[in-house]
């Protein structure tokens, strides 16, 4: 009766706020009370024209239902933020989908996948125990089929060392969901002898044993991280958020057009070193449809196979290593061991300077003249990093220009842009991880500050007048 009162009275709050298949849909004048009224909500911020919503959004209905239908505590909701521009605006919203999860009011990232099971999966680890307590193999069997991988830890105890280091690593990991035992039942199911962390998984080789004779918490993570993905993962733009924001940072990219007769071939020389550095590296394959990826990393659709390795644990931008031998074992793997060994040197790449880089009002960046125009001087200098196919660069791009002009007369300012998918600098403190990223370098010290500020001409002009150690202020 406690219970049914209690959906009752839910209901009623949240009479107010509209919902479609299970998803509360929020705006300027509801939002408020939505996360006043949830404890835990994930929102996601789209616009009707985005294309990776449209694809998202049977996901999140599956989830939101996924959610319902279990009693769970957490919902989903949307706003449209091409409507809802007092949130768009306060949430900084710049890109779609954006993903927002508040707990008790405050606002988190999200750091998952975009299908349903990732969603669900994540949202529990944030809303419930580190891992749920299962004691018979119909339990087992339920977690199975609802996930493509778990990880079981049974033990003689759930208050052993080795069942406390097992809760410690579950609950660091937002990814993989985890259980725990001490049924005699699930233990003979999954024929074990002794304490022991069990993934299985609906890929590769299905299952994976560690058998804990040594509570230790490093070795149980290592374990975990190297066995529940698959040895060759796929990429796409569903699943990119998921393999970036992996703990480990070192990414072996090969490139291949599946209707191609290298693709088969190529595969099953990277699965086979995709082996030899589980925990060390993830071994994506990126499709040739994926032409942004290509262009970005400057790989043609008519050489392929390509290999790219990248190492993405630094602040600055990510590391690249091309590869440029035979895609044999031997020659691959001598590449990718020699990247994680630090034997093989990150290439940076950089378009040819030009005389009309410096002729403009806004100075054209590359990879090896930033070093000259940007830091060894003693110039205020705002950088804008853009991509040409960027909505958003294109719309900045008439204000920079402006910008350019406006501060054209001061010789000791200098306003520039620079195509990161192009060029790569190796810079710290700069860290460009979307488009675009705008840094200032000042001219006593160069140490690079993320600008944050509005986009407008008066909001850059003001930003220089206020923080820049050159600008001439009767000018501004």
């Amino acid at each position: 009766m406690f219970a049914l009162c209690f959906f009752l009275i839910a209901g009623l709050l949240n009479a107010h706020i509209p919902v479609e298949k299970g998803v509360l849909v929020l705006d300027d004048h509801n939002f408020d009370d939505a996360i006043a009224q949830n404890e835990f909500l994930l929102v996601e911020f789209y616009a009707p024209w985005c294309g990776h919503c449209k694809k998202l959004a049977p996901e999140w209905d599956k989830a939101a239902a996924e959610l319902a239908s279990s009693g769970d505590a957490a919902k989903l909701a949307k706003v449209d933020a091409t409507v809802a521009t007092e949130l768009a605006e306060r949430f900084a919203i710049k890109g779609f989908p954006t993903i927002s999860f508040f707990k008790s009011g405050k606002k988190l990232e999200y750091q998952a996948g975009r299908t349903a099971n990732e969603i669900v999966s994540w949202l529990k680890k944030q809303t419930g125990p580190a891992a749920k307590t299962i004691s018979t193999a119909a339990e087992l069997l339920a977690a199975q089929e609802s996930n493509d991988v778990i990880v079981v830890g049974s033990f003689s105890s759930v208050e052993s060392n080795a069942a406390k280091a097992f809760l410690a690593v579950a609950g660091g990991d937002d990814v993989n969901s985890y259980f725990i035992t001490e049924s005699s039942d699930i233990k003979n199911s999954l024929a074990l002898s002794e304490d022991s962390i069990v993934i299985l998984k609906n890929f590769d080789d299905k299952r994976a044993d560690l058998a804990v004779t040594d509570p230790n918490p490093t070795q149980i993570f290592n374990f975990i991280l190297g066995n529940s993905v698959p040895l060759v993962q796929t990429f796409s733009q569903e699943a990119a958020k998921k393999i970036f924001s992996s703990p480990i940072h070192k990414h072996v990219l090969f490139f291949t057009n599946s209707g191609s007769n290298h693709h088969a071939p190529t595969i099953s020389t990277f699965t086979e070193v995709a082996k030899t550095v589980k925990g060390q590296a993830l071994v994506v394959n990126v499709p040739s449809s994926e032409d942004r990826v290509l262009d970005y990393f400057g790989i043609n659709k008519n050489a392929l196979p390509a290999l790219v390795v990248v190492d993405m644990s630094g602040e600055g931008q990510m590391k690249k290593y091309p590869y440029s031998g035979n895609f044999d074992f031997d020659g691959v793997s001598a590449h990718v061991n020699g990247v994680i060994s630090g034997e093989i040197k990150p290439t940076l790449k950089s378009e040819a300077p030009t005389p009309e880089d410096t002729l403009s009002d806004v100075v054209v960046l590359r990879g090896t003249t930033f070093n000259d125009i940007v830091l060894n001087n003693k110039k205020d200098v705002l950088v804008e990093f853009y991509a040409p196919w960027c909505g958003h660069c294109k719309k900045l791009a008439p204000t920079w220009d402006e910008l350019g002009a406006k501060f054209r007369s001061n010789e000791n300012v200098v306003i520039a842009k620079i195509d990161s998918t192009a060029n790569e600098i190796e810079v710290p403190g700069v860290n460009v991880k979307g488009f675009p990223t705008i840094y200032f370098f000042p001219g006593d010290t160069k140490k690079p500050v993320r600008y944050e500020g509005g986009r407008e001409l008066d909001d850059f002009v003001g930003y220089i007048e206020q923080h820049g150690t050159n600008a001439n202020h009767d000018e501004l």
